[in-house]
């Protein structure tokens, strides 16, 4: 039983800074690898790992704002209003996924199964998108001036209500939209969607919490390795290529959805 939990809590400090190092590099990865490794390696129910996950994840991109800010790469008026539209539907899906829970727990963890796997299919394309896109720094000499308030609320809604559903999505496919429609440089859309993901993952964890889904000792032995990855890989933003790691990262993304949507068929 003992070298039981000293396996699982190595393996979960190891898993927690090889992600967070990831997602301080390319704002990337946390929910959308952390729920599947809770899911398939520890076999933790969906509901707990989501609600898990999302703990974990909020301590994690603290530290990584932490680290984005001092660079001076987050854009606190686009944080302000993704947050407006993210904030209200992630509570409006944490409280929707409570009811289902109650109804049908069995039938609510098949659908989330299907759900997540979904989200990671999704996000593994919309970072393949992103991996072979025209360079962020053309993007943003072509187009000048403030985006417009309503677009950036929709983007947070649409990113809020999954993340609140299936802990997927605040990094990766928000991120991903923001390449799409708003023009900023990479190493400053990478600081400003950790800290708008900061934001929301840490409203989403607290209404998880209080649901009950947080295993705090699984989130704990995450973030013994989390932090510090975060905290190195937000430096590395300044001067490492991304696209090789984002094909990676979209490669294992696939198979993980791959694996939850056949488990659920």
């Amino acid at each position: 039983m003992l070298e039981q939990f000293v396996a699982l809590s190595g393996f979960l400090t190891v898993a927690g800074f090889v992600v967070g190092f990831l997602v301080g590099m390319t704002g990337m990865g946390a929910g959308v690898l952390i729920t599947p490794l809770l899911l398939l390696g520890v076999g933790m129910p969906p509901t707990a790992a989501i609600g898990t996950d999302l703990a974990y994840s909020a301590v994690t991109k603290m530290a990584g704002t932490f680290q984005h800010w001092r660079q001076k790469t987050v854009d606190r008026s686009l944080v302000f209003w993704l947050a407006v539209g993210s904030i209200p539907a992630s509570l409006l899906a944490v409280a929707l996924l409570s009811m289902l829970h109650n109804i049908d727990t069995r039938g609510t963890e098949l659908w989330l199964n299907r759900l997540v796997g979904a989200a990671l299919l999704l996000a593994s394309l919309l970072i393949l998108r992103r991996a072979f896109a025209r360079d962020d720094r053309t993007a943003q000499q072509r187009s000048s001036g403030e985006p417009m308030r309503g677009r950036l609320v929709l983007i947070g809604c649409a990113g809020g209500f999954l993340v609140g559903l299936t802990s997927v999505g605040s990094g990766s496919i928000l991120i991903a939209l923001l390449a799409a429609f708003v023009p900023l440089s990479v190493e400053k859309m990478v600081g400003t969607d950790i800290a708008h993901a900061f934001v929301l993952v840490s409203a989403a964890a607290i209404a998880h919490f209080f649901a009950g889904n947080v295993d705090l000792g699984i989130a704990g032995r995450l973030l013994l390795g989390s932090v510090p990855g975060i905290l190195i890989g937000s430096r590395m933003t300044l001067w490492l290529p991304k696209r090789v790691l984002q094909m990676g990262l979209a490669g294992l993304l696939l198979t993980s959805a791959g694996h939850l949507i056949f488990l659920s068929l």
